[in-house]
């Protein structure tokens, strides 16, 4: 028996709609009359556009050439995302050092994200991720629903390391930003469908135009199907399918002659089933370690399991408005942002046919923001960025544990008000040397609830609390354009993530921990050369984390989760990357991160905990090799592409867990494609995954329960892409 969705209300996002009547009252005072058509809106994306060899980003929220920012930052096309394969957002661990994606443990749409070994992997809301994405200036609080597709994208930008000053809220790790293609008002229509093994089969439709003499307009429409890829011996049928449907359409128009305008919708339903997991122990683990058997067949993918009606329904929908105003010296820009999330999950945790672990939870999430920022751009010494963030979320979810018997049902909810006041500076002070200072005010409160009841229905525990926090983070740097070939730099910034309470507390005494916030102080030196006349991009850094109070959750050997902050953590490493055009058909590339991540400064009542244990998520070495091809064929050309990637040993639990650790592999994928003169259509062959490693990408190891299970890869596949450009 599941409980039956609750409604939520609305949220009051009060400090959004003051900060929306300041926003209307900006454009107001410069609209003067509605003419011409998206002339700004065109001019914007156009200034985007980057040539071969110069690659252009806003990752410091202004327009710059990715070689001349001094920040660790991958920045990939739209046209790199298509010839390297890379669909979702957990395909980004191909092309960028030290990153490690996986579709969360139980969902099919969380994203476990971990950059430079700092991140989260507990979606639960109560529980804010490490690492911020945004789709354009959207900031996106949860995880869950976070797995993006790269869908209608202009390019997408990653930046590592902590993001305080600009991005602030949860982005100790680093940032992920989407850009999506902006309306420039020209005509356009293509398709594209993909089908393959495990019955794959894709559709899209992107298109856009012009709607009178002022608006201009781009949509999106998607649908993707594949069948399970585990086999459930217990049911005879197969698991861990993807079933989906997204939309997504965006308007540009010009307000005055200095202010354009930009207003974007997007909207999800994922109706895929629960994310399986599969029995860990085969017979000669169970001999290794004492254990009892539950892969008795030695086979990761087949699977048991006693739940039948699984279930794992999402819908999300983000609506955003942004303007941006010519004010002469500097750019007044606002965006105005909401979202919603609503997520059913009933699933099998334990891995086997019993009922010693299953979860329900019917999670209910809506956020709004308002952004505004003054960005300078006149040409000088001295450039800034300087603005206000408001931010406003509420999440509901009734959830269930049921180990062997139906558990007791607990409402979780919390309401979370966030502020920040930030501005960061550079100054030139001659034509080599640089000099940046940014500092950022965040103000963060949490009201946390729990309504327990027993499994009888009757109450159990009632629990209430609200507290908050406050927070300077702070960036200073230096950096000197050598030549316009060679850039150096260093600089200190920090980091913060508010904190937090424990949702899935089964007790008033467990509900009283709260989280303290987890903070980093990341020193880094790095460079950025251009060499061989422009044919040759190589950037490299070092960097050293100072990670205090880790917020880190682990279940206990009962099937209890247990919430607490580690005393700290010191991580450095090395990153490369590095681009090579051969020649003008031919281009390499290789990306490259160590890491060095152990425990400091635990207490002699910890060290059971934390001595000699590694870090999750943070392996040794990770690298990364790409190659493209371009042969001129009668009638067109043919493009070849292949990508590896390798990944060192990683563990996937706090206590180590030598049964559910992720052991090193090396994934290969590759396309040719033959896309006919004038790209009026493209034929594709591709494989992922080509030689069918297999590897783990999360677990459970709960020894007092019998549960011992690992979330398994996508197997290889391959299929045919065809696109047809209308116009």
């Amino acid at each position: 028996m599941k409980p039956t969705r609750q409604s939520m209300a609305a949220p009051r996002l009060h400090p959004v709609c003051l900060a929306a009547t300041l926003a209307i009252w900006g454009v107001c005072a410069q609209a003067q009359g509605v003419t011409a058509p998206a002339a700004a809106a065109s001019a914007a994306a156009a200034a985007e556009e980057a040539s071969d060899n110069v690659v252009v980003i806003t990752a410091q929220r202004r327009n710059e050439q990715l070689q001349k920012v001094p920040v660790a930052v991958t920045a990939l096309s739209a046209k790199e995302l298509e010839f390297k394969q890379i669909r979702r957002m957990d395909d980004l661990k191909y092309e960028v050092p030290n990153i490690t994606i996986e579709q969360n443990t139980v969902t099919s749409s969380g994203a476990k994200i971990f950059m430079r070994g700092v991140g989260t992997d507990d979606s639960l809301f109560t529980t804010d991720p490490s690492v911020a994405i945004y789709i354009d200036d959207m900031y996106v609080a949860r995880q869950t629903g976070a797995l993006f597709d790269m869908f209608d994208l202009q390019r997408v930008e990653v930046l590592r390391g902590p993001q305080g000053t600009l991005y602030g809220r949860n982005a100790t790790g680093g940032a992920i930003r989407y850009v999506t293609k902006k309306p420039s008002g020209e005509s356009r229509l293509e398709v594209e469908a993909r089908a393959g093994n495990l019955g794959r089969l894709d559709l899209s439709v992107n298109g856009g135009g012009r709607i009178g003499e002022g608006l201009a307009v781009n949509f999106g429409l998607m649908s993707k199907s594949r069948d399970g890829y585990l086999r459930d011996v217990s049911n005879g049928r197969d698991v861990n399918d993807e079933q989906l449907v997204g939309a997504r359409v965006g308007f540009a128009f010009d307000l005055s002659r200095s202010t354009s305008a930009r207003l974007s919708i997007d909207t999800l339903r994922q109706t895929s089933g629960p994310t399986y997991a599969s029995g860990a122990i085969d017979p000669a683990l169970a001999a290794k370690y004492g254990r009892p058997v539950n892969n008795p067949d030695s086979n990761l993918y087949t699977i048991e399991t006693d739940l039948v009606s699984g279930i794992n329904d999402l819908d999300q929908t983000g609506v955003s408005f942004s303007t941006a105003t010519d004010m002469g010296a500097f750019e007044w820009r606002h965006a105005l942002t909401y979202r919603e999330m609503n997520n059913e999950l009933y699933a099998d945790v334990d891995g086997t046919a019993q009922k010693r672990f299953h979860l329900y939870q019917d999670q209910a999430q809506k956020q709004g923001s308002y952004e505004t920022q003054l960005v300078s751009n006149r040409k000088g010494p001295l450039s800034w960025t300087a603005g206000l963030f408001l931010f406003k979320e509420k999440n509901r979810q009734p959830t269930r544990q049921d180990n062997f018997v139906t558990g007791g049902l607990n409402t979780v909810a919390q309401t979370t008000d966030a502020a920040a006041l930030y501005g960061q500076a550079d100054w030139r002070f001659n034509p080599v040397w640089k000099a940046t200072a940014g500092l950022r005010y965040s103000h963060e409160s949490k009201d946390f609830s729990i309504a327990a009841l027993k499994a009888n229905g009757m109450p159990n525990f009632d629990f209430q609390t609200k507290k908050s926090w406050n927070r300077f983070d702070w960036k200073l740097g230096v950096d000197a354009q050598i030549n316009p070939d060679w850039l150096l730099y260093a600089s200190a910034t920090t980091g913060f993530k508010s904190g937090g309470f424990n949702g899935r507390a089964t007790s008033a005494a467990a509900a009283l921990l709260t989280l303290e916030p987890e903070t980093l102080l990341t020193y880094e030196a790095g460079f950025k050369a251009t060499l061989l006349g422009g044919m040759l991009r190589l950037n490299a850094n070092y960097f050293h984390n100072d990670y205090r109070d880790l917020q880190l959750t682990a279940f206990n050997n009962l099937g209890a989760l247990a919430l607490f902050n580690a005393a700290s953590a010191k991580i450095q490493g090395v990153e490369i990357e590095s681009n090579l055009q051969i020649n003008k058909a031919w281009q390499a590339g290789l990306n490259l991160g160590t890491l060095d991540a152990k425990y400091s400064k635990y207490s002699a009542a910890n060290a059971a905990t934390f001595d000699g244990k590694k870090l999750k998520q943070a392996p040794k070495l990770q690298y990364g090799l790409n190659t493209n091809y371009r042969m001129p064929l009668a009638g067109g050309n043919l493009q070849l592409g292949a990508q590896l990637r390798y990944v060192g040993d990683h563990e996937q639990t706090l206590s180590n867990s030598p049964i559910i650790m992720t052991k090193a592999y090396t994934l290969v994928d590759a396309r040719a494609a033959f896309e006919a003169a004038g790209g009026k259509w493209t034929l594709a062959l591709w494989a992922k995954n080509i030689t069918d490693k297999r590897y783990v990408t999360g677990g459970f190891d709960i020894a007092g329960i019998g549960v011992a299970d690992v979330y398994l890869n996508l197997p290889r596949t391959y299929g045919l892409d065809l696109r047809y450009k209308f116009w």
